[in-house]
């Protein structure tokens, strides 16, 4: 395994990285802005979302932080981020609930990325069965959204 310093200026294709216990290992590309300043060109995958089965919000965020490897369009590390997820869960925990609230109201089909601040129910195109509705609703996944990404990058001094 590389030691974090070493990986800056690497390309993506040439790292090995294990999952951790502690965090989430995301390698996220950006863009730059012809102002120079940078944003995330994709949202981050936590989970599925099962309508039958959903992931409780304690397990969800079982890992503390979030190592982010920011590479540019070229596939180049550019940064590296912990982002420690503690003084976001409040909102994280409210947006996980208005997920959990529509899906529990039979209303999982209406729900969309505008509904949370921080954390989405990102549509897929595939319609499955949803509980308390006669109605399909999207197959989603649950997702870190690029608000919340771009907040991140805001936040690593350069």
């Amino acid at each position: 395994m590389d030691s974090f310093e070493d990986l800056i200026g690497k390309n993506i294709h040439e790292v090995a990285l294990n999952e951790s216990k502690n965090f989430f290992l995301s390698f996220m590309e950006y863009s730059t802005k012809l102002c120079g300043k940078r944003y995330p060109s994709v949202k981050y995958k936590l989970a599925n979302l099962d309508y039958f089965n959903l992931i409780s919000f304690s397990r969800l965020f079982e890992k503390e932080a979030l190592l982010i490897i920011w590479y540019d369009h070229e596939g180049i590390i550019s940064d590296l981020e912990i982002y420690h997820f503690a003084n976001d869960l409040d909102i994280l925990f409210e947006d996980y609930t208005i997920i959990k609230n529509a899906i529990d109201d039979g209303e999982a089909h209406n729900l969309t990325e505008g509904d949370t601040k921080y954390l989405g129910a990102s549509r897929l195109n595939d319609k499955v069965p949803q509980p308390n509705s006669d109605r399909l609703a999207n197959k989603r996944e649950i997702v870190l959204k690029k608000k919340y990404l771009q907040k991140i990058i805001n936040e690593i001094s350069y």
